[in-house]
């Protein structure tokens, strides 16, 4: 018995998940670890334009190989949440999506270089600090521009439904009476 309850249970975990990815394709919803790609990417297209704006390609240059193999995983993941949601345009979203970045950012830095230029050189010294966060720390920590721009997807758990308590009768209420005391109304 105890066997079958578990194997149930699996069977049902199983099928919660299998819902929730294929509610994620369906909605073109962003999953936690698509919102990090994403921002990833918002973060890496900032500091490449403050390279060139802002004669930081060194600091840009460290970043990339300090962060390269992250930063080849989550372009990846980027890809991959863009053919998700449009398996026919998937990939040429994902360029544009990168291009539109680095236009962004570009766009802010010719509006205000020097403010532009010193967040970059925030950022660049955050991420390359001696205590140095991993990536998805480090990105987590930022504020960027596409924070929004993608919906969470909403994730339904398998869980134990509670009973709703049953309803309290009114309470009676209390009327004066003539005479001595309370008389209660029926």
């Amino acid at each position: 018995m105890r066997k079958i309850v578990k194997t149930g249970a699996a069977v049902l975990m199983l099928a919660c998940m299998a819902e929730n990815a294929l509610a994620a394709t369906a909605a073109g919803c962003a999953q936690p670890e698509d919102m990090t790609a994403v921002k990833t990417a918002a973060i890496q297209q900032r500091l490449m334009v403050a390279a060139l704006s802002c004669h930081a390609v060194d600091a840009y240059n460290k970043f990339v190989t300090s962060y390269q193999k992250d930063l080849q995983s989550s372009d990846q993941a980027l890809q991959n949440f863009f053919r998700r949601l449009n398996g026919k345009t998937g990939t040429a979203d994902y360029h544009a999506f990168k291009t539109k970045l680095a236009n962004a950012a570009s766009m802010q830095s010719i509006g205000d270089i020097t403010g532009y230029c010193a967040s970059a050189q925030a950022t660049f010294d955050t991420a390359l600090s001696e205590s140095k966060p991993n990536l998805k720390t480090f990105v987590s920590t930022q504020t960027t521009s596409v924070d929004d721009a993608f919906a969470p997807c909403q994730f339904r758990t398998a869980g134990v439904v509670k009973p709703t308590p049953p309803k309290a009768k009114p309470a009676t209420s209390v009327i004066p009476a003539q005479g001595q005391g309370l008389a209660t109304a029926k």
